[in-house]
């Protein structure tokens, strides 16, 4: 499997949210970023509705900081605080972002009031599928087989426009550790063979199939 053959839950994300009146959704602007909960745990926990722009999912800080994925509206983001011990991640904005908020205990009281497990499954499932299929892509053994698996993606992705929100380069270290030089040497090289064409540093297009091996 890889990225492009997970499908975004709509319908489920779609039922869950027409349980959940919006009151006095929220602007988050480009580059301001939304913590689903306080660390020092002083505020309740909350699951955030993403109903529309895209914001980029996070966990850590500093240099163990690690961009998981990129979320576009509609979503529910914060599922795995439903955990005992879910993670706290971080989500910013790269493209402004209506959002609403519920408490944890609120959602789950909601959910099992009507059932909704299944679609609550569903969502949680899909993002696992995902974040496996990423992982996976980034255990490849080379840095041609990582860079050749995010340019397949770019170039089959539309809900995020990645090709024109991001330069090649700047996507692939978003969610890869490879250094910007072997990025630019493979991409060079991929496009002296023809098998990409490329504008001011983002994808235009995959022009015939990229080899299995560099």
């Amino acid at each position: 499997m890889d990225l492009k053959a997970v499908e975004k839950p709509l319908a489920s994300i779609e039922n869950i949210l027409s349980h959940f009146p919006v009151n006095q959704p929220c602007l988050i602007e480009t580059g301001q970023t939304l913590p689903i909960a306080a660390r020092n745990g002083t505020q309740p926990r909350k699951i955030v509705f993403l109903l529309s722009g895209a914001m980029i999912c996070a966990l850590g800080e500093g240099e163990k900081k690690q961009n998981l994925a990129i979320a576009t509206g509609p979503s529910i983001l914060g599922l795995g605080q439903l955990a005992p011990s879910g993670a706290i991640a971080q989500y910013e904005a790269i493209a402004p972002s209506m959002v609403y908020s519920v408490t944890v205990d609120k959602f789950i009281k909601v959910i099992e009031e009507n059932q909704l497990w299944p679609d609550v499954m569903n969502i949680m499932l899909t993002i696992v599928n995902a974040l496996a299929v990423r992982t996976a892509a980034c255990g490849l053994h080379s840095a041609y087989d990582i860079i050749r698996s995010y340019l397949i993606y770019m170039e089959s992705e539309t809900t995020c426009s990645l090709k024109s929100r991001y330069t090649v380069v700047k996507y692939i270290q978003t969610f890869s550790r490879l250094s910007r030089s072997i990025i630019l040497k493979i991409l060079a090289e991929l496009k002296a063979g023809d098998f990409i064409e490329m504008e001011r540093g983002r994808l235009v297009s995959i022009k015939r199939n990229l080899p299995d091996r560099f």
